[in-house]
Parts: C-alpha cells; sequence; structure tokens
C-alpha cells in the first residue's frame, strides 16, 4: 500500500491542489493527515470537506483544536490569532463538527499517527532536532511515529542495537528497516517553514518500506490575492514566498 501523508495544510486550497497533483504521478491508496486542517489561510470549508471525504486517518492539530473548543488561541501570535478567528467565523457547523470529532492520537500497526507528540499530545512541543527526538523514543515503543507540527521535514531513525540517532533533513527515496524505529515529519502542505517555498508530502509505500519525499511549487499570488480580498493579515501571504 502507499499512503499520501500530509501535515499542516493550514486551508490552503492552491497548495493542497498542487500536492495531490504530484502524488498522483507517484501513485497512494490511503491519505492519512497530522493535522492542522485549517487556520491562517481562506479556503477552511474547501480544505475541510476534502479531508473529510478522502483521509484515512486524520487527528487533531492545534489550530483545529481551537475550533473543537478544547484549546485557547491566547498564546498565538497576532496573525494567526486574527486567522483562526476569521476561521471560526466563516466555518460551516458542518464542519466544525467533523473537526471536533477528530481524535488527538491514531494508533494502529504499531505506528502513532499525532500532530505534535505522542508523550504529551496537545502540549504544542516542537521535536525539530535529535536532543528533542531522543525523549519520544526512550519513552514510547512504537516503531513508526507520523507527525507534524513543526512545518519542517525530517526523518529520525533510531538504530537499538548500537543506541545510534540519526536525522535527515533531506529525505529524498529512502527505504525504512524493519529492525530501526522512526519518527517522520512529512513537513508543511500549506505553510513550509524550512526556508523553501515549497508544498511538502511524502508518500510511504509500506510494502518496500520505502519514503518518497517531494516538494512542489503552487500558485502563491492566488493565496496572497484570497488572503487580501478576505481581511486576513498580508504577512500570512507573503511568507510563503519565502518558505517561513
Amino acid at each position: 500500500m502507499r499512503v499520501l501523508l500530509i501535515s499542516d495544510i493550514h486551508a490552503n486550497l492552491p497548495a493542497l491542489e498542487a500536492v495531490l497533483k504530484e502524488a498522483e504521478k507517484i501513485g497512494y491508496d490511503a491519505v492519512y493527515c497530522a493535522g492542522d486542517i485549517v487556520g491562517y489561510y481562506p479556503w477552511p470549508n474547501e480544505v475541510t470537506q476534502w479531508v473529510r471525504e478522502n483521509a484515512d486517518r486524520v487527528v487533531l492539530g492545534n489550530h483545529d483544536a481551537i475550533v473543537a473548543g478544547r484549546l485557547s488561541p491566547e498564546y498565538f501570535s497576532s496573525a494567526a490569532y486574527e486567522a483562526i478567528m476569521w476561521t471560526l467565523e466563516h466555518l460551516t457547523e458542518e464542519n466544525k463538527r467533523f473537526i471536533s470529532s477528530l481524535p488527538v492520537v491514531e494508533e494502529f500497526d504499531s505506528t502513532c499517527l499525532v500532530h505534535d507528540t505522542p508523550l504529551r499530545p496537545m502540549s504544542m512541543e516542537y521535536i525539530v532536532h535529535p536532543q528533542e527526538a531522543v525523549p519520544v523514543f526512550l519513552n514510547t515503543t512504537y516503531r513508526y511515529i507520523l507527525y507534524g507540527h513543526t512545518h519542517i521535514p525530517v526523518l529520525f531513525e533510531l538504530v537499538p542495537q548500537r543506541g545510534e540517532l540519526k536525522a535527515y533533513y533531506d529525505i529524498g527515496e529512502r527505504v525504512l528497516n524493519r529492525e530501526h524505529r522512526y519518527m517522520v515529519n512529512p513537513g508543511s502542505v500549506g505553510q513550509p517553514r524550512d526556508g523553501i517555498p515549497l508544498a511538502s508530502f511524502l508518500v510511504w509505500d509500506t510494502d518496500k518500506n520505502l519514503l518518497i519525499h517531494r516538494r512542489v511549487d503552487f500558485d502563491k499570488e492566488r493565496v496572497l490575492k484570497e488572503v487580501v480580498e478576505k481581511g486576513l493579515p498580508p504577512e500570512l501571504g507573503y511568507r510563503l514566498f519565502k518558505g517561513v
């Protein structure tokens, strides 16, 4: 089976459309989404509807959790706060109910799907560097942890026999060792933050245990235009051109 692994779409429909078009070239049989369907950008209903109809597994992100009434937006930056308030106003009741129904964690086949960390889900901790991944490996037994939140693609590989931890920020195409343990972050569809202004996603071929990482450009001008027209903070559009 080939799984399209995505995260942090953030209501960016042009980016999602570009990812799906590129992913179709590889082929996929299922979709796993590591949360943050909404927030920041002005297509919350279109993106949520797509996730409702197409995602086989999806968990709650922190922006989603505010829609669900599980978190307060008070810790957000001013732009993020404005965007989530706008989202709450424009999201349909049906889509709000769907988001509110999402689990915080999904566990299956020695795998964990979570937005931030399986140790403290919804703590909004960032796992970007190897030292941040160490406690997760030490305190869980999952073979694979699929997560998002950081908007930065990375693969952490633990070699149990040697106690060695490797980090790959340039994932490319990589075969995973079934005796090792992994944390996998596909990066962000809707708002990349590693200085590369391209939507990011992964396809995981579970039969070959092969990870395929791809990035794809999307219509940033369209996003900026819509952000401005909808009265959202323009900086949310401009940052896409720098991938920050």
